[in-house]
């Protein structure tokens, strides 16, 4: 009885953290073996087009999550738990889809391989989503600015860590061997939530149990009240231009260093698993600074310095100096983590019990969106400009987002 009060996903413990954040190390990891496999095929000749191709079409799944999100809040199987029932297949499955990797040649972005990340990455959407939401249902709002620096920054920190192992594997034993080393600690991220035992009630409100299913509408009723409000609103559009400028980087980073600045693909695998690693740190002391400075000071300042990194990066020539070069996408990463802890907190804040899934679903569904645009305009900007035009568009693609963090501030 005892163990199994101390494995409840409750009151913010040690174990209901370390709980979501593995889950979150584990998406981490699966994230930047995804880097490393995109620098290592543009090293051997992959061109920004494909890559582009690559990218966009698996993260198709992400943008569905809007959907995915009714589905996780009206079904489940109550013996497992509301969320964990989907956490625990969906763990499953994403290491299941990533099998056939570990046998067959990768040496092209090629139609097996985009349909075999499409479909993990589908498995890792639904992962998410339920993290997220199981995250809103069991963690108080005043927990939430901590509880997220330790899940994003668990998460970014599986992401550095995965990037820069992929890359040592890839590129000294083979990307089969590369898969295989992630389902393995994939496995073991996995016992957390495979061992925890889920609230049937929402944080804060333990004399009311939320329902295992929704009604259609309950679930619009619950969804209408979370996000037809000005602060939802804000949320939205700030969400759907949120990455258009990372999605733009995503492709063309690569390509860039290596054609433009001269680094080699191993360079660009270790030295840029450092800014993930240092906006782990960041986020893990998220919280902290919020407390300090505020959530939303700190989400305007974060913005402002990724902007001023994507217009610093246009204006980079063979002639820069590895040290700026350097910096620039070690901080990309670092100041990215740092405010995606932020809005984490406050898209979380608006989001109800019940349907808590489809609500956050929807955010990070323009989310999503707004990466997909960048990965897929960033070709079509080069081949109308150069790269110093698409970094620049990168750092536009940010004004709204100030714009509407500024009004989150004053409401």
């Amino acid at each position: 009885m005892e163990l199994t009060k101390s494995r409840l996903l409750s009151e913010g413990s040690v174990w209901h953290i370390g709980s979501l954040s593995a889950v979150y190390l584990s998406q981490g990891l699966s994230g930047g073996t995804l880097f490393a496999l995109t620098t290592f095929l543009v090293s051997i000749g992959a061109s920004v087009a494909e890559i582009s191709l690559l990218l966009s079409i698996t993260m198709i799944p992400w943008t569905l999550k809007v959907f995915l999100g009714p589905i996780i809040d009206s079904f489940t199987l109550s013996r497992f738990g509301r969320r964990r029932f989907w956490i625990i297949v969906s763990q499953i499955a994403m290491m299941l889809a990533l099998l056939p990797l570990t046998l067959i040649e990768i040496q092209e972005v090629n139609l097996t391989l985009i349909a075999l990340l499409t479909l993990h990455n589908a498995f890792v959407a639904i992962s998410d989503i339920s993290i997220d939401a199981l995250a809103a249902d069991s963690l108080l709002e005043d927990q939430l600015a901590n509880a997220n620096g330790f899940m994003w920054g668990s998460k970014t920190l599986g992401r550095g860590s995965g990037m820069a192992l992929a890359t040592s594997i890839f590129y000294g034993y083979g990307v089969n061997e590369g898969f295989m080393v992630l389902i393995l600690l994939m496995s073991v991220a996995f016992l957390f939530p495979l061992f925890s035992k889920e609230l049937s009630y929402k944080a804060g409100q333990q004399s009311k149990s939320y329902k295992n299913r929704l009604t259609l509408n309950e679930l619009i009723t619950g969804v209408s009240q979370s996000l037809f409000n000005r602060s939802a609103l804000a949320a939205i559009i700030f969400m759907l231009f949120s990455n258009i400028g990372y999605g733009i980087f995503d492709v063309i980073y690569n390509e860039f260093y290596i054609s433009v600045l001269g680094w080699t693909g191993e360079d660009i695998g270790y030295l840029r698993p450092i800014g993930m690693w240092l906006g782990g740190l960041l986020g893990l002391s998220a919280g902290l600074l919020s407390f300090y400075f505020g959530k939303h000071f700190l989400l305007l300042f974060f913005i402002t310095c990724q902007a001023f990194i994507f217009l610093a990066v246009s204006t980079f020539t063979p002639e820069t100096s590895d040290t700026l070069s350097t910096m620039a996408i070690i901080g990309v990463d670092t100041i990215d983590a740092g405010w995606s802890v932020l809005i984490f907190s406050i898209l979380m804040a608006l989001c109800t019990s019940n349907t808590s899934a489809t609500n956050f679903g929807i955010f990070m569904g323009f989310g999503n969106i707004s990466m997909l645009i960048g990965n897929n305009i960033a070709p079509i900007i080069l081949n109308s400009g150069d790269y110093s035009l698409a970094f620049i568009a990168a750092a536009i693609s940010l004004i709204p987002c100030w714009l509407t963090a500024y009004y989150l501030t004053k409401t």
